[in-house]
């Protein structure tokens, strides 16, 4: 036998895992950036910048959020797909990623291919929430006013496509009532005009309407998901209000590009789920509406596909499809 042939053999494998081995012990080396495919103001930017000082302070490099908001998320999740698969430019992804793969017919990436999701990060029940100035406190009351007026509510959704625009539509269906879809970008804005009284009603984020909850000055109905959230626990769900079989769940999670090292990946799954385990930082997800959400890569990607796979069979249930 040939020692040093083998030696020969043996060397660039040896090379690759040392590499491998090197990139988990530096990782990050430098600051690290955090895309959040939405303008400031909404679920997902609340939750980025949550975690972001956490991670800074564990990894000994920053977290920089970085919002890029526009497309339904397509916008954020494309650069980051573009990205080089390094872990320095990663996706706050939420339910709009799932649902994306289900609406467009062509996206500039694929979302299954061009993603290694790494961790998920928390659940954030919908809640269906009006201005008080409309006079209901009640889902019940809502939709009976809807069908005294149809046409003549305003629904302010984050974004067409957006789980929260899906919620809508689906109620719309299953309630059959008539209401005008007025698309901003992204939660901010579209609770502004809420508020303000522009807008009468939006199905959005509980660690949105939660402050504004509080307040007195947003009066929330129902939540969106199949059971109460415990953050609003006298909130019934829309099942129910009376529309059983209703849910819509969003999430938050985060995606690395394709190509990451597995160590790498493995290192930033340690910190996330380090960060949402810890209790200073549930105490603060549960004041802005949040409850953690933790899982493998593994687990966390099969998720990923099953929540792909159920929006397509509700795509295709509901003729829903965006351009």
């Amino acid at each position: 036998m040939n020692t040093f042939a083998n030696i020969g053999l043996w060397l660039p494998l040896c090379a690759g895992i040392c590499a491998y081995a090197a990139d988990a012990q530096i990782y990050p080396a430098r600051p690290v950036r955090l895309v959040i495919p939405f303008s400031p103001g909404g679920g997902s930017d609340i939750v980025g910048r949550l975690i972001a000082p956490n991670l800074t302070q564990l990894a000994g490099q920053q977290f920089v959020v970085d919002n890029r908001p526009g497309g339904n998320t397509v916008i954020g999740a494309g650069l980051v797909a573009n990205a080089p698969g390094d872990g320095y430019t990663l996706l706050l992804a939420n339910a709009n990623f799932s649902i994306n793969a289900a609406l467009f017919k062509k996206l500039p990436y694929d979302p299954l291919r061009d993603f290694v999701p790494v961790a998920p990060i928390a659940n954030v029940a919908n809640v269906v929430v009006v201005n008080p100035s409309l006079g209901v406190d009640s889902l019940a009351g809502l939709i009976a006013l809807a069908k005294a007026k149809p046409g003549a509510l305003n629904f302010a959704s984050p974004g067409a496509g957006t789980s929260s625009h899906l919620a809508g539509t689906l109620l719309q269906a299953s309630a059959h009532i008539d209401v005008a879809m007025i698309p901003y970008k992204g939660a901010g804005p579209a609770m502004t005009d809420l508020i303000g009284g522009q807008a009468h009603l939006a199905i959005a984020a509980m660690a949105t309407v939660l402050p504004y909850a509080r307040a007195g000055r947003l009066r929330p109905l129902a939540v969106t998901t199949a059971k109460r959230s415990t953050l609003m626990p006298n909130l019934p769900t829309v099942a129910e209000s009376g529309f059983p079989g209703y849910e819509v769940n969003n999430w938050f999670g985060m995606l690395a590009s394709r190509g990451t090292p597995p160590v790498v990946v493995q290192r930033l799954h340690a910190l996330v789920d380090q960060v949402v385990r810890d209790t200073s930082v549930q105490e603060k997800m549960a004041l802005q509406g949040t409850e953690p959400f933790t899982a493998s890569s593994a687990q966390f990607a099969a998720f990923v596909r099953t929540e792909i796979a159920v929006w397509t069979r509700l795509a295709s249930q509901f003729n829903l499809q965006a351009e």
